[in-house]
């Protein structure tokens, strides 16, 4: 027995382990059942007495008798006495059911009791050591199957019960314990060290709008991820060169870039399409990529987070085809003065009777839309001999006089009053006239090219009637520019006023000279909102008037109806003139269109309500108003001036209005001088017209070393 319990001790001492994944078999098991129970039950001793021989006396075979006697009566005894069973009372096998029946049950504290406190640095070379060396442990204290237990205990996902056994670990390891994973920190080493070239291919929106205006997202590209970039267009793609992580990094933002385009199409009501070197400034002004679509469409590609570029590429869309059609349905004709007075001291026959064709150069960048290969002003030849082509309008009589000709593009005579008036309706009640003059520069441009010349696309000079004929076979496109005539430069500003204006054209039904149906709303800006740098802003102060009345603060007016141009090229002057009439009525608030009724509200709380930070709200681009389509042509704000203008050798004042003009959408700004004509329309009132119209076109400017400035501030809602 001595020899058994030892045995049994280091049994128990080895099935101890049992629980933590070394498992007996079923054999094993029962080979050590089988042992312990023949330890714990030894057989019972046999007496050998039928051989033995006896030499001994009576006496001594007596007291063998007796020992025998009491020998065989303890053995009764013993056999009437139940046997000791040491497995139970170690409770060994109770402890070994329990193993049997627990040996592929596992709980969470079986392999957190494996799990680190914390680990060493990513980026260090220990952090593998580590990373590896607690791999190797979980693989070689469980099974596979113990492994996938743990996994869904943990409620982990992403890995199959067959997948191998290192895959469990280390699943276990990273989304279980949060251990940064090895592949990717090897990834990152070498994507962070490994410099390559890659090559990115694009279509023509993808491109722009990865770039920016002009390519400026290029430098801010290369600089964000510290790559070298550049561009090819044959094949048109992005090339990149730098580390690899950089390089993802790119591709990602490209990806992103790709997946944030939205498009949008806009009919055209042009028979012809518009140019593709006007399509590509308007991509450039607003952000968004415009190209033209099929037969009568526009394809606008802007990304979903910059919304307001697909509001200016319209914008400029819109404001293309209403100037197309405007300037189709528009007149212009030509004035030559009366022959030189007989006084003047250069003989008659050095007169100049020819005209070229100049390239026009202003202190301002031309309109947006001009053609980007030149502009020219027909002026006339002379000035190399001496002698001051320059039509001298005291002497001539001018426009008021009337002694001079005015001529169309067929060469026949023509009347500017007659030729604004009959092209509008007649006259009714409840309807005013307004005709009104501005100065400026009828500008001719040629056919579109690649570059700009100041070449003249008519070279030489030529008479007047030749030069009006190829105006009109070539059709040749023109462009009137504002400019403030030189008495105005002078004339001190006598009252000043800031407004906003939107100007809305209605589509014309033919090609045909005809008025322009037009609706326009005007409102003044409380100078409380703008600041000294003339930019519009809501209003700070807490003493503002109640809701109901801002509408009533801000004086706005809306009128609607028929609009006429006349452009008059006077070569002979320093300035020519845009002539137009305005045939219309004012439109109360409950008749407007309900677009615009949404936006003077949400102008008024922009105003009044608006925080600091706001933006303001975007003008309709169409408004609908009894069955008719009004189309956006120009939305701006103007800082009005009212003025006298006039000069020492002239014995006149005339009232002139100018205005600084600044575009909304392109932040394009302008100047210009205009002059009004009211009703009522009578001879005497008209020659008083263009008696302004004289002063203010015919005026050279001054030769001096003083320079005008033009210190006027632009605003900006």
């Amino acid at each position: 027995m001595s020899l058994a319990l030892p045995f049994v001790k280091r049994q128990l001492c080895s099935n101890a382990h049992l629980r933590y994944g070394l498992v007996y078999g079923r054999r094993a098991q029962s080979a050590l059942m089988a042992r312990l129970v023949e330890l714990s039950n030894p057989p019972s001793p046999q007496s050998n007495t039928s051989n033995t021989a006896s030499s001994t006396s009576s006496g001594a075979s007596s007291g063998r008798k007796k020992a025998t006697k009491k020998l065989t009566g303890e053995d009764t005894q013993k056999k009437n006495t139940p046997s000791r069973n040491l497995l139970e009372e170690s409770k060994i096998q109770s402890f070994l059911d329990h193993i049997a029946e627990t040996s592929n049950t596992v709980t969470l504290a079986d392999i957190t009791r494996l799990q680190p406190n914390g680990h060493s640095d990513p980026e260090t070379p220990e952090y593998e050591e580590e990373y590896n060396a607690l791999v190797d442990r979980l693989c070689r204290s469980f099974s596979k199957k113990q492994l996938h237990s743990f996994i869904k205990m943990l409620e982990l996902e992403g890995t199959r019960r067959k997948s191998p056994k290192q895959h469990h670990a280390v699943h276990i390891i990273e989304d279980g314990w949060g251990w940064p994973s090895l592949t990717k920190v090897k990834a990152r080493k070498r994507d962070w060290s490994e410099i390559l070239s890659r090559s990115f291919p694009l279509d023509p929106r993808q491109s722009f709008l990865i770039l920016g205006k002009d390519g400026a997202n290029l430098h801010a590209l290369s600089n964000q991820y510290n790559i070298h970039i550049g561009f090819t267009t044959r094949p048109l793609s992005l090339n990149a060169e730098g580390v690899r992580g950089a390089l993802k990094q790119l591709e990602e933002h490209i990806a992103f870039v790709k997946e944030d385009i939205v498009e949008e199409y806009q009919d055209l009501s042009l028979e012809n399409p518009v140019p593709p070197e006007l399509l590509h400034r308007i991509s450039r002004l607003s952000g968004a990529f415009t190209e033209t679509f099929g037969e009568a469409k526009i394809r606008i590609s802007y990304r979903r987070s910059d919304p307001r570029a697909a509001f200016i590429a319209k914008r400029l869309v819109t404001h293309v085809l209403c100037d197309f059609e405007s300037t189709a349905g528009s007149s212009i004709l030509v004035h030559i003065p009366p022959d030189a007075p007989s006084s003047t001291p250069v003989p008659s026959a050095l007169f100049s009777l020819s005209y070229a064709l100049y390239p026009f150069l202003s202190s301002r960048s031309l309109h947006w839309n001009a053609n980007a290969s030149g502009a020219f002003r027909a002026r006339k030849v002379a000035e190399w001999i001496g002698f001051n082509s320059m039509e001298d309008v005291q002497k001539s009589g001018g426009l008021e006089l009337g002694r001079g000709r005015i001529l169309d593009m067929e060469e026949n005579l023509a009347d500017i009053q007659r030729q604004l008036f009959t092209h509008l309706p007649e006259s009714s009640e409840g309807r005013s006239r307004v005709i009104t003059a501005s100065f400026g520069h009828v500008l001719l441009t040629p056919p579109s090219s690649s570059h700009a010349s100041l070449i003249p696309p008519l070279k030489g000079s030529w008479p007047l009637s030749n030069l009006l004929r190829w105006i009109q076979e070539k059709h040749i496109g023109r462009l009137f520019t504002p400019s403030l005539p030189a008495a105005v430069l002078r004339s001190a500003a006598q009252k000043t006023q800031l407004l906003h204006r939107l100007i809305y054209e209605a589509r014309r039904t033919d090609n045909g000279q005809q008025a322009t149906h037009v609706l326009e709303f005007e409102m003044t800006l409380p100078s409380a909102t703008i600041n000294q740098d003339g930019v519009s802003e809501p209003a700070k102060s807490d003493s503002n008037p109640p809701h109901e009345h801002i509408e009533t603060a801000l004086n706005h007016i809306c009128r609607i109806g028929n609009q006429f141009v006349v452009d008059l090229m006077l070569p002979d002057r320093p300035m020519d003139i845009r002539f137009s009439i305005f045939d219309s009525s004012v439109l109360i608030e409950k008749l407007w269109p309900a677009e615009l009724q949404k936006y003077f509200q949400d102008l008024s709380l922009f105003f009044h309500d608006g925080e600091a930070d706001a933006s303001p709200p975007n003008a309709p681009l169409i408004l609908h108003l009894q069955g008719v389509e009004y189309r956006l042509r120009s939305s701006v704000s103007v800082r009005q001036t009212q003025a006298h203008a006039s000069a020492p050798h002239w014995a006149t004042s005339i009232p002139a209005i100018t205005e600084s003009v600044l575009d909304l959408e392109v932040d394009d700004k302008s100047t210009l001088c205009k002059i009004t004509y009211n009703e009522p329309f009578t001879d005497v009132n008209w020659r008083a017209f263009l008696k302004g119209c004289d002063f203010l076109s015919g005026l050279r400017v001054p030769t001096s070393n003083n320079t005008f400035v033009d210190t006027e501030t632009d605003i900006t809602l």
